[in-house]
């Protein structure tokens, strides 16, 4: 029988056996016994690896079809023993326990499991491991060296043969490991079990930043844990090709941009039947502009056109590749010639090797996903969505509406031209990923203003016409003080549509609208007022396009 007081016992039981003979070998050749149970005991015997089969330590086989193997005190009691203490010692060698010092386990594929749409709840159940976590948890708790994942297998080698070093800190980090592992599988069983009445989300270290949004907020980073159903939009799928490290605001900034733009392609692939080039760009949490057209780099255009000035420094997405048409519009489109443009970030499908040179001048974070180049009404995030709040979090349904003009549910007052239609998708697209209340405005494919974030919609609808401001401000100097005179581009706004997140209480907001030059305006019914609003806006030859606010409100962002 193996050793009783050392720490040279090793316990194999794993379901992955990749690189298993190898890891095994590695462990004979520095001195350990091995112990496996019933398959990994078949492998490493049939490659002639010296392996004691775990049956005939215990004298059980596997019982229950296989739901009862390790759950044995001369399993446990190797792996629980507290080595300071003599008396465990003693205990171990009374009841002849070998003394495992080092536990490999991993776990049944519960997450592949659930993810099969063929499965079953009963096919789920019998996946959910019981002795995994198990050894896994006491040799953790034990201090033993614990490989919970196959690919730690090669590194566990190494560490080995050079000796152990910092073997205290290392082993600690191993018991985080298999403690996190455990922790993320169970969470996985309740969310199955009960999928609204519980809530968490596990993850590792994924990537650091910098620092948060301040740099008094020193420890940041994101976090991800992704291994079978992978959402290939998710912030972990995002390549950071080039340029400046990516900060705590710009992975923000790109989960907003992916709300958007998803939502804009959804709404025209839902309405028109296909999703055309787009571009949004995104400061400070919103949207400040967006565009669609025929081609990425006039979409760009039309996203900076609708506000060249809050562009600055925020991050930009398109559905396409950056080429050299799209990286010239970024840095140089409605700039003086002596100056280009400074962007946070440029995200896109994939990104060509002129036009990296290009951006790469201005050292522009230079992100690729290659799933924004294939955005259809699917490409909404569908998993429930979470934030914390102090003591605890507030977790809803994800933003999964498009909205659909075609729909039984919609009321339509006065004609729309298709290019409304189209702008009004647009307005959705970027107003319903904004925080609320929001009013957005659009015209000929272009966001012209977006009026974010107020606490009335009077407030938003006057901020959506000040954004609409093309022209430099004129400056002039008063007893040294600097004033910006702002002037409303009625050019701009004559013939555009408006958005609302949720509707009008009263007419004073959208008559502002009409009396700018809005035509068209979508928002939604529900209000007490309705039978004022609706006719004041038709006899000031405003169209409207009403979803019930039970149906289609925007709210977002809160």
């Amino acid at each position: 029988m193996a050793q009783v007081f050392g720490v040279q016992n090793a316990l194999i039981s794993v379901y992955d056996k990749t690189d298993i003979e190898e890891f095994a070998k590695g462990l004979i050749d520095l001195g350990w016994t091995l112990f496996s149970t019933t398959g990994t005991y078949k492998q490493l015997n049939d490659a002639k690896i010296p392996v004691h089969d775990l049956a005939d330590l215990t004298g059980w086989g596997a019982m229950l079809d296989h739901r009862v193997v390790t759950l044995h005190p001369k399993v446990h009691g190797g792996i629980l023993a507290n080595t300071s203490k003599p008396e465990h010692l003693k205990d171990l060698e009374d009841k002849e326990i070998p003394l495992f010092g080092l536990v490999c386990v991993d776990l049944y594929p519960l997450e592949e499991e659930i993810a099969d749409p063929k499965a079953t709840q009963a096919s789920i159940i019998e996946k959910i491991d019981i002795g995994g976590p198990t050894m896994l948890n006491g040799a953790a708790k034990s201090g033993r060296i614990v490989l919970s994942r196959a690919d730690q297998r090669p590194e566990i080698l190494n560490w080995l043969r050079d000796g152990k070093p910092d073997e205290e800190e290392f082993k600690q980090k191993l018991a985080a490991i298999a403690f996190y592992e455990t922790t993320r599988y169970y969470m996985q069983i309740a969310k199955n079990l009960d999928e609204t009445g519980v809530s968490g989300h596990i993850a590792r270290l994924h990537s650091r930043t910098k620092y948060g949004e301040s740099p008094q907020h020193t420890t940041a980073g994101v976090y991800a844990d992704n291994r079978v159903d992978i959402d290939p939009l998710g912030i972990d799928q995002f390549k950071h090709v080039k340029g400046w490290e990516k900060s705590y605001i710009n992975e923000t900034d790109i989960d907003r941009l992916v709300q958007t733009t998803t939502h804009i392609a959804a709404g025209f692939d839902l309405n028109f039947g296909e999703v055309p080039p787009l571009a949004a760009g995104v400061k400070h949490g919103n949207v400040c502009g967006a565009g669609v057209a025929k081609t990425h780099a006039e979409a760009v255009r039309k996203m900076l056109e609708g506000d060249t000035r809050a562009i600055f420094g925020g991050v930009v997405m398109t559905n396409g590749i950056i080429d050299a048409d799209v990286a010239e519009a970024l840095m140089n489109y409605l700039m003086d010639h002596n100056y280009k443009r400074t962007l946070d970030g440029v995200v896109g499908s994939d990104v060509t090797k002129e036009a990296l040179e290009m951006l790469s001048r201005k050292k522009m974070r230079v992100v690729t996903n290659p799933a924004l180049a294939n955005l259809t009404k699917n490409s909404l995030d569908s998993r429930r969505r979470f934030r914390y709040v102090r003591g605890g979090v507030v977790e809803q349904d994800n933003y999964t509406f498009i909205m659909n003009l075609s729909a039984d549910y919609m009321d339509t007052f006065g004609k729309i031209s298709d290019q409304q239609k189209k702008d009004f998708i647009l307005a959705w697209g970027v107003g319903a990923t904004s925080n609320s209340n929001t009013i957005t405005l659009a015209k000929n494919g272009m966001v012209i203003g977006n009026g974010v974030g107020q606490q009335d919609r009077i407030g938003a609808a006057q901020l959506a016409l000040q954004r609409t401001t093309i022209e430099l401000p004129e400056m002039e100097n008063t007893n040294g003080n600097i004033l910006m005179k702002i002037k409303l581009s009625k050019t701009k706004l004559d013939g555009s549509v408006a958005y609302s997140d949720s509707f009008f209480p009263f007419p004073d907001g959208p008559m502002i609208l009409a009396d700018a030059g809005v035509k068209a305006i979508l928002t939604s019914s529900g209000s007490i007022n309705d039978k004022i609003v609706i006719p004041a806006l038709t006899d000031a030859g405003v169209s409207l396009m009403l979803v019930p606010d039970k149906i289609g409100r925007g709210f977002f962002g809160h």
